[in-house]
């Protein structure tokens, strides 16, 4: 892949002098900080709630350290997900319609290193950020409540991940096949939900990447549960999605 490594460095250049360096790591980090707070409050909001109606009555259990870390992985599922999404639709199509992809492949750079590059440094920033952020919920957690199982937290965002680097080739994929953003963000959008939708069917979520969606909560309150199938099936997906973009992207005017 010619000039793989000098483009690999320009774009991790352009992510610290740009706008996504704050946003999946500011994302991570703020959830990191918020969710112990949150999962702390909530049992307080909701009898004050109670209180201001008579005769209602609510009992909650006192919230536990668990309870940040599922509060912390809701979020990673939902908004994070999102985000992954929609900060993806214009890593290919973006530069395309700007020009730059253009000037860019005038260098001595193939397209395939243009492609994978593009994932790489998606990736390493997504891996560097949700290490940060479950780092940060980690050590809040433990001064807002009294200890907590981080190895089950830590393994919960370790499956979580997988999905989400998939969802980085998915976007990279669709990017490379959409000239605009709005229709490669769509599709994204589409795979996300389509993909929640299917792990709720139990041989797809068994035997497939889809058991991912859901896993990362039941690992959080399952002492163990078959997740190789899962993983495998994900680590392929990601490997094909990454041909399929780069096979894309060549055929595709510029």
């Amino acid at each position: 892949m010619t000039g793989f490594g000098a483009f690999l460095g320009k774009e991790l250049t352009e992510i610290r002098r740009t706008w996504r360096l704050w946003v999946i790591p500011g994302m991570l980090v703020f959830f990191g900080i918020t969710s112990p707070i949150i999962a702390a409050l909530t049992p307080a909001l909701v009898q004050s709630m109670a209180t201001s109606q008579p005769g209602l009555v609510i009992r909650i259990p006192p919230p536990t350290a668990r309870d940040a870390y599922v509060q912390f992985i809701k979020s990673l599922d939902q908004l994070v997900l999102i985000a992954i999404i929609i900060t993806g639709a214009s890593v290919v199509s973006g530069e395309r319609s700007s020009g730059t992809a253009i000037l860019a492949l005038t260098k001595p750079l193939s397209r395939a290193a243009f492609v994978v590059t593009k994932i790489l440094s998606q990736t390493m920033l997504l891996v560097a950020a949700t290490a940060l952020g479950t780092a940060v919920c980690l050590a809040v957690t433990a001064v807002v409540f009294d200890g907590g199982d981080g190895a089950r937290l830590v393994t919960a965002v370790a499956v979580w991940l997988v999905y989400a680097v998939l969802l980085v080739v998915v976007m990279t994929l669709f990017s490379a096949a959409f000239h605009s953003r709005g229709a490669a963000a769509g599709a994204g959008l589409g795979f996300y939900f389509f993909t929640l939708l299917l792990s709720a069917w139990g041989p797809a979520a068994r035997n497939s990447f889809v058991g991912l969606v859901l896993a990362t909560q039941k690992a959080l309150v399952i002492e163990s549960q078959s997740l190789g199938w899962p993983i495998a099936t994900g680590v392929v997906a990601i490997g094909l999605g990454a041909v399929a973009a780069v096979g894309i992207f060549e055929r595709q005017e510029l």
